[in-house]
């Protein structure tokens, strides 16, 4: 198949040496700005890549900073950026895309293809791909671009799939899934988004362990900032999103249970509280940081994130107290305006979201 990567951090990278390692025809782009970084992989040819232990050299270079060249007669774009970048990348790829790709979002869920439209509205360009979102990316992996290495510790076991046009549903994933065969089809945009575990496990104890942050050379919040205290407010905003999704009529899998199907956690220890598991996980205990208050654990969660669930409290009628309540604390901490300048149901569009 021919895929498009579009990203250059370390699940893009990971994606694209993924692909070329099951034998499909990648190219990926990179700002030019950062396109330096691949300078070793250019220099070996490659990169050494660990999936979960197994050890290849995968040969890829064909990376470039010429975004009509990568998306070019490719049938599926992995979009693998930053929630907060999708407006920006919607820009650069709007005038070289064709209505028969399928555009999917492997990243944390942002809606990115309502943004995505969105963005081809105001530039009025006609032309609707097919969209596709995941709730999550589909690895937890660390690129050394000094080195030229990928190591890929975990291919998430279930990843949920959703398109915005359920009518393309099928199609879409009858592609994607050939890649992917772990994805789990979801007729619901909403469902795929509040599975998204990241703006309920990251911004909470993140921000009650700012203090730490500050003062620590390193900090590792999976492995020491989940305590027996600190997981009581993760505990509370788990409840607030599952409330979401009873309102909108599906029950959510726990923050327990989805790391458990996700492969992240076992199902031999579903009965130790969360904040030991966390602590313990041979994943998350591996992943340090983060180093600093300002950091997308709490700027791009929260704005991409919790601020989208509270919007859609306040549409559907679910209370978000402790979901606002971080909100309003980064953003004093942060001196930034969150609710203002955070994702909502509003600047969606309430009949996209199917809540008009």
């Amino acid at each position: 198949m021919k895929i498009a990567i579009v990203g250059s951090g370390n699940g893009a990278v990971t994606a694209a040496v993924d692909m070329v390692n099951q034998g499909h025809e990648v190219k990926l782009y990179c700002r030019n700005s950062s396109i330096h970084k691949f300078d070793r992989a250019l220099e070996k040819g490659g990169f050494d890549f660990n999936n979960e232990g197994h050890e290849t050299f995968v040969p890829f270079t064909n990376i470039s900073d010429d975004i009509e060249y990568v998306l070019k007669d490719a049938e599926v774009i992995q979009v693998v950026i930053p929630s907060s970048y999708i407006e920006y990348y919607a820009k650069v790829m709007s005038h070289y895309i064709t209505a028969e790709q399928i555009i999917f979002f492997n990243i944390a869920a942002a809606m990115g293809s309502i943004r995505f439209m969105n963005v081809l509205e105001e530039r009025h360009i006609n032309i609707q791909p097919k969209y596709a979102e995941a709730n999550t990316l589909t690895y937890g992996t660390r690129v050394d671009f000094e080195e030229a290495r990928v190591d890929l510790s975990l291919n998430v076991r279930k990843v949920f799939f959703s398109t915005y046009n359920k009518r393309e549903l099928n199609e879409c994933f009858d592609k994607v899934s050939q890649l992917y065969p772990q994805l789990v089809k979801e007729e619901s945009l909403w469902k795929t988004n509040l599975e998204n575990g990241n703006p309920e496990v990251h911004p909470a104890p993140t921000l009650l362990n700012v203090g730490r942050i500050d003062y620590a050379d390193t900090f590792a919040l999976y492995k020491e900032g989940i305590t027996k205290h600190t997981v009581r407010l993760l505990h509370a905003v788990e409840l607030e999103r599952l409330t979401l999704g009873r309102k909108l009529g599906f029950e959510l899998l726990t923050a327990k249970e989805a790391r458990i199907q996700r492969g992240y956690l076992e199902r031999k220890d579903e009965d130790e509280p969360l904040n030991r598991l966390f602590n313990t996980s041979p994943v998350f205990s591996q992943i340090p940081g983060p180093n600093s208050v300002e950091n997308r654990y709490l700027t791009e969660d929260i704005a991409y994130g919790l601020v989208l669930w509270s919007s859609l409290g306040r549409e559907i009628g679910v209370d978000t107290s402790n979901i606002d309540a971080i909100i309003t604390i980064a953003s004093t901490i942060l001196e930034r305006d969150f609710f203002n300048e955070g994702l909502t149901v509003e600047e969606l569009g309430l009949d996209k979201l199917g809540l008009k």
